[in-house]
């Protein structure tokens, strides 16, 4: 399996296409996130009231707009941009969704759904959904 590209996409009229300190700069960026990203998953609170938003989901799904209209303009007058965009937009996309499950339509998914749920005897006990206890012993009787 070849890893690099073939030296007419690396190189265009004698210059990188891409400057070669960007895979060291990204490298290095993922080894200070990563470690980053640990020290958050715990320390940070389970949950916290955000000032603000409203306005902070507002701006992301305009700056979302703008990418979308971006890209759209960008591929109908076929702009070498148009990639970038692309990739922009769908970053921001699956940002977007990772938000939106974890924040917003898991909980509302949750609370739509306790009704029908406490009628089958399962009940919420410390934000974890417990089974009914007569679920396990019917299924062993056998």
């Amino acid at each position: 399996m070849q890893l690099r590209a073939p030296a007419g996409f690396r190189l265009g009229r004698g210059r990188w296409l891409v400057p070669p300190w960007i895979a060291p700069a990204f490298a290095f960026c993922a080894l200070v996130l990563l470690p980053w990203a640990a020290f958050l998953i715990f320390t940070l609170p389970r949950n916290y009231p955000a000032n603000h938003w409203r306005v902070a989901w507002a701006g992301f799904d305009l700056g979302l707009g703008i990418a979308m209209i971006a890209t759209a303009i960008a591929v109908a007058r076929r702009s070498p941009f148009a990639e970038v965009a692309a990739a922009v937009t769908g970053t921001l996309l699956v940002c977007d969704a990772w938000f939106d499950v974890l924040t917003a339509h898991l909980a509302r998914a949750v609370e739509v759904a306790r009704p029908f749920l406490q009628a089958a005897g399962f009940r919420v006990e410390r934000n974890r959904l417990v089974p009914p206890e007569n679920v396990g012993g019917s299924a062993r009787s056998h």
